[in-house]
């Protein structure tokens, strides 16, 4: 954070995305990944697409920058108090467009909603634990 309460960071996660079923395959044509912090967006990126065969498991790493993103004094004030503390709780959004494929038949596109609240270590030489997501298909 610069001294007139900009926010400059760069954050990486890896999203593991599970497709246990034996016979559906999904296509994800398109993704927009969101990272919020005190519900003030402070970085998007759109994710590369790709295609899960089915009973597959596909890590997809996120790359998001916040760039010169203006804080509240109040929201400014929690991120200090939670960078001092090691680890800042972050909450990531992801919004995909999916398609499921059967043998030859393929879907309608559908909307994926996920959220996830990882704890982010203040420290760029520390990794964080994996975090459970919330899904709304």
């Amino acid at each position: 954070m610069t001294t007139n309460e900009h926010l400059y960071g760069n954050f990486n996660f890896t999203l593991k995305a599970y497709n246990p079923n034996t016979r559906v395959s999904i296509y994800y044509d398109s993704i927009e990944v969101k990272l919020f912090y005190n519900s003030l967006q402070i970085a998007f990126n759109n994710a590369e697409t790709f295609y899960q065969p089915h009973r597959n498991m596909t890590y997809l790493d996120l790359f998001l920058s916040a760039k010169d993103v203006a804080l509240y004094r109040d929201i400014a004030h929690d991120l200090k108090i939670e960078r001092t503390s090691g680890a800042v709780e972050v909450e990531i959004k992801v919004r995909a467009k999916i398609r499921f494929k059967v043998g030859i038949w393929k879907s309608s596109h559908r909307k994926l909603k996920l959220s996830c609240s990882p704890r982010v270590p203040a420290s760029s030489t520390k990794s964080s634990q994996a975090s459970p997501c919330d899904l709304d298909l």
